[in-house]
Order: structure tokens, then C-alpha cells, then sequence
């Protein structure tokens, strides 16, 4: 596999953990990002089990995760400076719950990176998860304000989503405003300040953005409800119960459903 298909593979890698607009992943951010890999060579043992690794990661099954682990060690083994190797390792460790392995497998990452924002990137998504999230949005405006980053718009919505999790609504709604203004199909940032204006009763404001979201991504059971609640304050009963038979019809063993009840 050259260099360059690497790469490729691993930022599809991203997009199966990329964050979603959904029941599911709303507060989540993406898992690992690789466009900015350390200078080693394709042919090297080290980056041969990094390729194979990120080849059974892609296959999501639990065997495949623990294969993929194997992979990972390897890579470590033959190169303990590798970064990428380091990040890719943490990444499994934390998709297993090993938090601790985790952890110090994405500080190694930090500690041998040739200047990577991604491999950055990685590391605060972890500390947010993990609840760290001074520390990490920290790291996130590291990876803002590193030319070499190629999707700001993506950190700041994640610099926003770990905001919004601290409670710091203000903070996050800042990070929000500024990944639209490089980005405007962000769906977290717009998912989030309709979230946000319809908590403060701006009602108008909380329409504007559902219906920016709604021309970017499928209405999950969340956006469906408060689709519901937006036009039911607003005095859009006709509107309101649009979607709420939506929501009753696709989605009708869904948390939303049960909350509007």
C-alpha cells in the first residue's frame, strides 16, 4: 500500500468514528484523525503494521479490534518513537475501555510527535471524553492555530461540543459561531445553537438554525423533537405536529418520543 493510500485509509477511518447529529454520537467527537502522519518510511516494518492495523479497524468487529491491537504493539515494537503508531494504539485501548492504557499511549503520541496537529487532535478528543476539558480544549486551540491543520472548522466545533459538556454554554456557543463562519454545513455547530436558543426561550433564533440542519442532515429522533417543541412555542401547531408524527413513525421506541409525552 504506497504512502499516500495510507493516508487515505486512515481518514476513512475517521469518518467511521466521526461525530453525528444522532441519539447515539451528539456529544461525541471524532476519534482519530490522520492526515499529518511522522516521516517514516512506507516500506519500514513499523508503518507495514500500522497499515494492517488500520486495516482491521476498519472492519469494526471485536476480533478485528483486538487484531488491530496486535498490529498497533508491533509497530511500537519495531519504532517506540513512532507517533502515529502511538496515537493508533491509544485509539484501540480506549475503544476497549482500557482508559489508562489509553491514556498513556496518547501522551507518548504528544511526546514523539514531529509536529502533527492531527495526532494533537486525537489526544484532546480523548481528554474531553474523558471529562479534561480545560486541558482539552487546550489542545484543540493548539490544533486551530496550526497551519498545517487542515479542517479548523472541525476543531472548533469540538473545541464547542467539549464546552457545551463543561456546561461553559457561552464559551461553546463562541466555538460554535466560529467553525460556521469557516464552515457553514458544520451539523454539531448548528445542532447545537438551535440547542442552545431554544434552552433560552429565543425561539425565532432556535427555527433559523433547525432549518439550516435540516438541509444538511437527516432529522434524527433529537431534531425531530425539538422540531416538535421549536413550532409548538411558536404557535406552529400544524408545523408541531408534523413532526411529531415523523417522530412517532420513525422513531417510536426512541428517548425523544418518550420525553415529549
Amino acid at each position: 500500500m504506497s504512502y499516500k493510500n495510507l493516508l487515505i485509509l486512515l481518514i476513512c477511518l475517521s469518518l467511521l468514528n466521526a461525530c453525528a447529529t444522532n441519539s447515539n454520537n451528539k456529544n461525541r467527537q471524532n476519534n482519530i484523525r490522520t492526515e499529518q502522519v511522522a516521516q517514516v518510511s512506507t516500506d519500514s516494518a513499523e508503518m507495514k503494521n500500522v497499515e494492517l492495523g488500520v486495516g482491521y479497524l476498519k472492519r469494526g468487529r471485536e476480533d478485528d479490534l483486538d487484531i488491530a491491537l496486535e498490529k498497533f504493539k508491533k509497530a511500537v515494537g519495531y519504532n517506540p518513537k513512532f507517533a502515529l503508531a502511538h496515537s493508533m494504539l491509544a485509539n484501540v485501548y480506549d475503544k476497549k475501555g482500557l482508559f489508562d492504557s489509553a491514556k498513556k499511549h496518547y501522551k507518548l503520541s504528544i511526546k514523539y510527535n514531529n509536529g502533527s496537529p492531527d495526532i494533537i487532535n486525537n489526544y484532546a478528543n480523548f481528554l474531553c471524553q474523558r471529562g479534561s476539558y480545560d486541558l482539552a480544549i487546550k489542545k484543540y486551540l493548539q490544533v486551530i492555530n496550526n497551519p498545517q491543520y487542515k479542517t479548523p472548522a472541525s476543531a472548533y466545533e469540538n473545541a464547542g461540543i467539549c464546552s457545551y459538556k463543561d456546561n461553559k454554554i457561552s464559551q461553546a456557543e463562541g466555538y460554535f459561531r466560529q467553525a460556521l463562519a469557516l464552515n457553514n454545513k458544520q451539523a454539531n455547530s448548528l445542532y447545537y445553537l438551535m440547542l442552545i436558543n431554544k434552552n433560552r426561550e429565543h425561539y425565532m433564533q432556535a427555527l433559523a438554525f433547525l432549518q439550516r440542519l435540516e438541509q444538511v442532515v437527516q432529522p434524527s429522533s433529537e431534531i425531530l423533537a425539538a422540531g416538535y417543541q421549536i413550532e409548538k412555542e411558536l404557535g406552529n401547531i400544524e408545523l408541531a405536529n408534523k413532526y411529531l408524527t415523523t417522530l412517532q413513525t420513525k422513531f417510536p421506541n426512541s428517548e425523544s418520543l418518550e420525553n415529549i409525552k
